[in-house]
């Protein structure tokens, strides 16, 4: 059953006077649409700019899965953040940032190195005292990430007094803010970007939120679906006193692995930091067993643990190529401070099964583009990396990285993969 709201199918192959009209019907619609009253809003808050038309234009056609994917996750995530601005005083529209900032991913990622919902530059995020080390990212946390995001975004309109520079230094940076409006000699952000003195992405950055808050407001009018029907599942705290790892935890409960790391996205090893106590979100419904099994876990089976005697010759680097595992995870397990300061006959613990293992020669991933959407694939029997990142019109090197592989990395007949093609790609 088509939803109520204004469609306008797109083709590629629609002849070019059919397009214009198109898009000169899409134009007075959108217009009629800027210009309609909101409701407990003063218009000045929402400019009728030629831009903001613009990003909207493309939000309903060009963009519209990758709009309406950002839809359908910000139903987990918004009571939280709606919760935390609030708290904070600031404007509720902007708790739908993170739309045109990670499509409302956690795990989302760009190529100058942001991560999550927020895309926090490690920078940025260590200027705000978040964790980031071999265990942890709290990038990756929605709650942590969304309290610092908020901080941030009140320290930038302190500075600025004006949201719309606000919004443009969380884009670009304040450096890069600053020297525009000094070049420019002015401090009013359309002024900026008609003088074309910030980069493109920033000078479309605000009207693409002014775009997304419109959405936001009306969704079925626009021919969205956001019925918020996936919420953040309720969850207790499991205080570890020792590393747990979350494959062992999952197995030994009935738990789905995939729901502990759901809850635990910061978590970057799948096990709890070593050496530390640490809070681990459980189901509430698995709270019970979580704990019963935790207190009855051996110590060889906190984090998946095995012993391995050291022979003659063997260094740390070639156990953990053996083991598939990390040389640094093997060194804090096992309190060795210099990697040669091992001795054959000596026995080491090694983690098993817990995915630590740091692909080299890894490609960084690249910034996923706002037409960009995100596949998993199931490898069949004859395909190479390189022919389904043809089939599907990908780049290799994304395909590597994303999906942690190197260049002599093999795939096999049922392995999944993620990969990132355009929006408009139809395999």
């Amino acid at each position: 059953m088509p939803r109520s709201g204004f469609i306008i199918p797109y083709s590629r192959n629609e002849r070019r006077g059919s397009v214009k009209l198109r898009k000169a019907l899409c134009s007075v619609f959108l217009v009629l649409l800027l210009l309609s009253p909101l409701s407990g809003r003063s218009s000045q808050n929402f400019p009728h700019r030629e831009e903001v038309s613009y990003a909207l234009e493309r939000f309903l056609l060009k963009e519209r899965s990758f709009v309406q994917a950002g839809l359908s996750n910000s139903s987990f995530y918004l009571p939280l953040i709606r919760e935390v601005f609030q708290s904070e005083g600031l404007p509720q529209e902007l708790a739908w940032l993170p739309l045109i900032e990670s499509g409302f991913s956690v795990y989302a990622h760009s190529k100058a190195g942001a991560v999550g919902l927020w895309q926090f530059m490690p920078s940025t995020a260590r200027h705000y005292k978040m964790r980031i080390d071999f265990w942890i990212d709290e990038r990756l946390d929605p709650f942590t990430s969304t309290e610092k995001a908020a901080k941030h975004l009140k320290d930038l309109y302190q500075y600025y007094q004006d949201w719309e520079l606000a919004l443009a230094a969380y884009n670009a940076g304040m450096g890069a803010v600053n020297r525009a409006i000094t070049q420019g000699k002015t401090r009013d952000y359309w002024e900026l970007c008609t003088k074309k003195l910030l980069r493109r992405e920033t000078r479309e950055y605000v009207p693409r939120f002014y775009a997304a808050v419109r959405i936001s407001q009306n969704p079925d009018g626009y021919g969205f679906d956001c019925n918020g029907e996936r919420t953040f599942p309720d969850f207790m705290l499991l205080e570890s006193k020792k590393p747990v790892d979350l494959t062992i935890l999952a197995r030994k409960t009935g738990m789905e692995l995939s729901e502990l790391k759901f809850l635990n996205p910061e978590l970057k090893r799948n096990i709890t930091p070593l050496g530390e106590a640490y809070l681990l979100r459980i189901p509430v419904d698995a709270f019970s067993r979580a704990l019963a099994a935790y207190r009855n876990l051996p110590e060889e089976e906190i984090y998946g643990l095995t012993w391995h005697t050291v022979r003659t010759g063997e260094t740390l680097g070639d156990i953990a190529r053996k083991y598939s595992t990390d040389m640094t995870l093997l060194q804090q397990i096992n309190a060795i401070k210099r990697s040669s300061k091992i001795l054959a006959g000596n026995k080491i613990l090694i983690p098993v099964g817990t995915d630590v293992a740091v692909p080299q020669q890894v490609p960084a991933v690249p910034r996923k583009g706002f037409s960009t959407q995100e596949i998993e694939y199931t490898v069949r029997e004859g395909d190479t990396i390189w022919e389904i990142a043809r089939v599907f019109r990908a780049d290799v090197e994304t395909i590597l990285s994303l999906n942690g592989l190197s260049y002599g990395s093999i795939i096999m007949p049922g392995d999944r993969i993620i990969l990132w093609t355009e929006i408009a790609f139809q395999r």
